[in-house]
This record gives C-alpha cells, structure tokens and sequence, in this order.
C-alpha cells in the first residue's frame, strides 16, 4: 500500500537510470531507445542473426516442435538486469514493464487462443517464492485480453538450471521434464517464458504440448540470448 501511495505522489523514475520517465513504462526516452532490440532474427527460434538469412541453421537441421518464437530483446545490457531482477530479486513490477515492451513489438496478427507459462518445479517455486513467467503472463493478459491457463501442465522434475550447464547438458536436462495433467482447450496457444537461451527447454515444452493434441504452438519471450 505505502509503495503504492509513493509511486502516486513521486514522478515516476526510469528503472535504468532513475532520470524522469514515462509513466506507462517505466523508462526514460533514452534508456527506452536504447534497449537492445533483437531486430534481424531468425523466423523459427528467434535467434539473432547476420546477414539476410530468415532461418539459423540448427532449426534448417532440426526443426523445432513450434511453429515460431517471439523475442523483441537481445538478453544483454539493460534487457538483461531487467529481467535478472524481475527472476532473482523479487522486482515483481518490471513485469509490467517487460510485458509493455514485448507487446510494442508484437504483430497485430500473432493472437493465440491461450497463454501458457512454464511452469517451475514446486521446490523452485518455494526457493523464489513466484514464476516469473507467470506474472509476465498475467500482464500480458491486461494488455491482450488472451486467457492464461497454468493449470493443464506441471514440471514434474526438478532440473539443473539451464545457464549452469553446457550446452551439451541442456537437452537432456529438460528432456521428459513437463507433463500435460488436462490438454487445454484452445488449437493455439503460446508458451510464455522470461529469456530464451538455448531454447531446449520451450522446445520440449513445446514438445510435450504438441504431443497431447495442440495443433499450433508459438514461443513469445522477452529477450533471446545470441
């Protein structure tokens, strides 16, 4: 409540460089401007590229169980302490923000019928208290009126977090790691998640949905990692 009634009397302040900023986001013009937007990327993973290639080559090799993922950021500079303080120290509130720019960037057309965030493993739940792909879910739901469902899937393995690991280990850390409980009741949905790195996780995800009945499934994140 007391945050509340500060953030209505103060002018509201940029979360990067505490200089005056726009109410709705949080940011100054400037910090805002300079986001590292992930702007040429390829059209299954989002994986930043070079040059006018529309597809990276690992998804030419193996094609992913989605049909496309959605990522506005470059997992660096002030994307990436966003995001690090939303995850590990409770900044509940750049959800809002997060979400704001993510729908900035969003096509008119990419509606799904169902947002579905993936779902942290109950002991992690307890460790951190939230899921941060949860609460970016819910914002996302203000601002697109799109129903999230976090009920049909559960993570019923405890896993090694992804950036601790090679990327070797990354696939078989997530491999048969989620369980569709309830297969939703949309023919598209979107998976929501905070980062993308590897991607091996949203693509198992991705996986397991698709294999309980889903026809069409988009990846819609933050930022990607190079």
């Amino acid at each position: 409540m007391l945050a509340r009634v500060i953030d209505a009397v103060l002018p509201a302040r940029c979360v990067v460089c505490h200089q005056p900023a726009q109410t709705e986001l949080a940011l100054c013009a400037f910090c805002h401007a300079e986001l590292p937007y992930n702007r040429t990327r390829c059209i299954h993973c989002a994986q930043p590229l070079t040059g006018e290639n529309l597809v990276c080559g690992h998804c030419q090799q193996h094609p992913p169980h989605y049909q496309q993922a959605i990522s506005p950021l470059l997992y660096k500079d002030q994307a990436r302490q966003l995001i690090l303080e939303l995850k590990f120290h409770n900044k509940l509130r750049n959800a809002r923000l997060l979400a704001n720019l993510f729908i900035e960037q969003l096509p008119e057309n990419e509606r799904p019928e169902l947002l579905i965030p993936v779902p942290l493993h109950p002991k992690r739940l307890r460790e951190r208290g939230y899921n941060q792909a949860l609460e970016l879910a819910r914002e996302l739901k203000k601002l697109t009126a799109i129903p999230i469902d976090a009920g049909s899937t559960r993570r019923r393995r405890y896993t090694e977090r992804q950036a601790d690991l090679t990327l070797k280990d990354k696939s078989g850390n997530v491999k048969n790691a989620f369980e569709v409980v309830k297969t939703p009741s949309a023919h598209h949905i979107t998976i929501i998640d905070d980062v993308m790195t590897s991607g091996h996780t949203v693509n198992e995800f991705a996986r397991i949905l698709k294999q309980s009945g889903v026809e069409k499934i988009d990846i819609w994140v933050i930022a990607r990692a190079g």
